[in-house]
């Protein structure tokens, strides 16, 4: 994610509402994005590099990278699980981007990188397929 690209996040994002009322938002901002790497400069005080994918939630669109989370058979779903942001990385997990696994020494590859390398979709388990109730 380009932290300074806001006019190609805005053409991507949705013109709707993310959250309902800024309890929600707090309730899943709390879950997600006080960990995340891409918002801990905000959380120690330079809010102008701050997530731009949690500046334009602020503004009442919702961006592209946030994919609905998991429903139960009523369509209800827990303020943390409301959405997955595909840009999510735990601040303690090392390098903010996916590092490719390096070809080993004096190998040739089979298949070329270019064009299968991307955005890396990581999922929380649902514990209703978990059997875990």
């Amino acid at each position: 994610m380009i932290p300074g690209d806001y006019d190609k996040l805005w053409d991507e994002s949705r013109d709707e509402a993310p959250f309902a009322n800024s309890d929600e938002g707090y309730g899943w901002m709390a879950a997600n994005c006080d960990t995340c790497i891409h918002d801990k400069p905000a959380r120690q005080g330079d809010e102008g590099n701050g997530c731009p994918l949690l500046l334009l939630s602020l503004v009442g669109r919702r961006p592209a990278q946030w994919l609905d989370g998991p429903r139960d058979e009523h369509g209800r779903y827990s303020r943390a699980g409301q959405y997955h942001c595909v840009e999510y990385r735990h601040e303690d997990d090392g390098p903010s981007e996916p590092q490719p696994i390096p070809d080993p020494p004096g190998q040739l590859g089979l298949v070329p990188r270019e064009g299968y390398e991307g955005v890396r979709m990581l999922l929380r388990p649902n514990p209703a397929e978990l059997g875990v109730s």
